[in-house]
């Protein structure tokens, strides 16, 4: 925060927290960690349940299996301790397990964890343990985000503001219903993760190097170890399509990027010099170096480069896909490397969105004063004109149309009594018209209280459309409780069966 300080930081009265110094920097003063260091976890359980099965089958005889096992143990008891770290001189997290495996159990025991299995399907599956986490990470973000949107939204279910078409004003809505929009492709988002689980949350070990082996395993009781529906119906189909479970993830996660990028860019136009209808938090803005006014969004303009990166992620995924010959291919092994930088530059980004959209200022005032010029109202009195006095539309838009324009040269910003009789006039209609109609049927309270039909910005339609969200939200909450439990569950069973065979 002192480094911060020297550059900008006086005409604020609060300062971004390190977490948001940290989103703004990237990697510009960050080192990123080596890939495989976050799969030693994944790696050990797999490892675990891997021998468990072995021994169930006597493939392992108690004693070597007892063995291996403890000496998992202690490796896992290290990491979580922070003493494990991987040599690079052995290749990848699979060597480095197996290596310190034998050095403290002799190679005697520790050299037969790899019975039955290959680096391919370990690989396969310490991804998919590895991405089945950062979807349920995801998707409860996600809700966290939904739930501080639906929050704003009931605040500002009847703060009027203009709806926008071409970033000019077009017709009345509220910052409520503006809000709600957003949650709605959140919700599609969520869905699209937990989709993730139906394809993909399939157990891969056992596929060997891709043709399975003569060895009997029991892939349905490693499934049920590892938390996984089943196992993969075909060996070869993980391992030749190793791509494919990271690409559906940043699908996934480039779609949601480009629902936060447009957040994002509605905040940064609403909260400048010209709109002034919202005012993000200090936390979430920061200085100019040489400019003392300078009050910079550069937190959502951070979100929308990473949305970039985003859209370049889910390009090469889809690259390494094309071009693969049945079985593994070694070019597939930068689809981890791509999947962990994506996972590492969207993570952050629904917190920080999070945080944004509850620090936000938002002035009902200004939002009302704008949705009362350039003729907003516009739209509102020409379906008057076709409901209540029977014109065509076509002939009610030509009359409003020569309104405006008439209204325009009157330096107004609304349609005045005047300029729509002169235009009744010019096309000869006759209908009767008074002052309070005109404005009526153009002031937004009004125009609101009328959009009567389901997903409108009416009392009644956001009422309805918040006690939707509100269920989907608990539908999601629990099915993110529900996939944390199976997995916990898995890990139970796991140690129980440990217990059978190291006590």
């Amino acid at each position: 925060m002192t480094k911060v300080g020297k550059l900008w930081g006086g005409r604020f009265d609060t300062l971004p927290s390190q977490e948001i110094i940290d989103f703004l920097s990237g990697r510009d003063v960050r080192a990123v960690p080596a890939c495989d260091e976050r799969l030693i976890p994944y790696d050990l359980w797999g490892s675990r349940a891997h021998v468990v099965m072995l021994c169930r089958r006597r493939i392992l005889s108690k004693q070597d299996g007892k063995k291996i096992l403890s000496g998992l143990k202690d490796i896992q008891t290290l990491y979580e301790k922070g003493k494990f770290r991987l040599d690079p001189s052995k290749e990848d997290v699979h060597s480095n397990v197996e290596s310190l495996l034998i050095e403290r159990v002799g190679i005697e025991s520790g050299g037969k964890v790899h019975t039955g299995r290959s680096r391919n399907d370990q690989i396969c599956l310490d991804m998919r343990l590895y991405l089945r986490d950062q979807v349920v990470r995801s998707v409860t973000g996600l809700v966290d985000l939904m739930d501080v949107l639906l929050q704003r939204a009931r605040e500002h279910a009847a703060t009027v503001m203009p709806g926008y078409t071409h970033h000019q004003h077009a017709m009345v809505t509220t910052f409520g219903h503006l809000l709600l929009g957003f949650c709605e492709g959140f919700h599609r988002d969520v869905q699209r993760l937990m989709h993730w689980f139906v394809l993909f949350n399939k157990n891969p070990l056992g596929a060997a190097a891709g043709y399975g082996t003569s060895f009997p395993l029991d892939r349905q009781m490693t499934s049920k170890l590892l938390g996984f529906d089943g196992p993969t119906e075909n060996t070869a189909d993980p391992i030749t399509q190793r791509w494919e479970p990271e690409a559906e993830f940043a699908y996934a996660l480039a779609v949601m990027m480009d629902h936060l990028s447009t957040v994002a860019q509605t905040f940064i136009l609403l909260s400048s010099s010209e709109f002034k209808m919202v005012r993000l938090s200090d936390r979430h803005c920061s200085g100019s170096s040489m400019m003392p006014q300078k009050r910079n969004p550069d937190t959502l303009e951070v979100i929308k480069g990473r949305a970039s990166f985003a859209h370049g992620i889910v390009s090469s995924l889809l690259s390494a896909g094309k071009g693969l010959f049945a079985g593994y291919n070694r070019d597939t092994q930068w689809t981890k490397y791509w999947i962990m930088d994506l996972v590492d530059e969207t993570g952050p980004s629904l917190p920080v969105m999070a945080e944004v959209v509850r620090r936000m200022e938002v002035d009902e005032a200004r939002m009302l004063e704008q949705a009362r010029s350039d003729f907003v109202g516009a739209t509102s009195l020409m379906e008057w004109m076709v409901f209540s006095r029977g014109l065509p539309l076509r002939k009610a838009k030509s009359v409003v149309e020569r309104a405006v324009k008439y209204a325009e040269r009157e330096g107004l910003e609304e349609i005045s009594l005047s300029s729509l009789e002169k235009s009744l006039r010019e096309m000869k209609i006759e209908m009767p018209i008074r002052e309070p109609w005109v404005q009526k049927f153009q002031d937004p309270r009004s125009i609101v209280a009328r959009y009567g039909s389901i997903g409108m910005p009416s009392e009644k339609g956001l009422r309805e459309e918040m006690a939707s969200l509100q269920e989907r939200l608990a539908a999601h909450r629990e099915w993110i409780r529900m996939k944390r439990k199976e997995m916990e569950r898995a890990k139970e069973m796991l140690s129980r069966m440990e217990r059978e065979w190291i006590g």
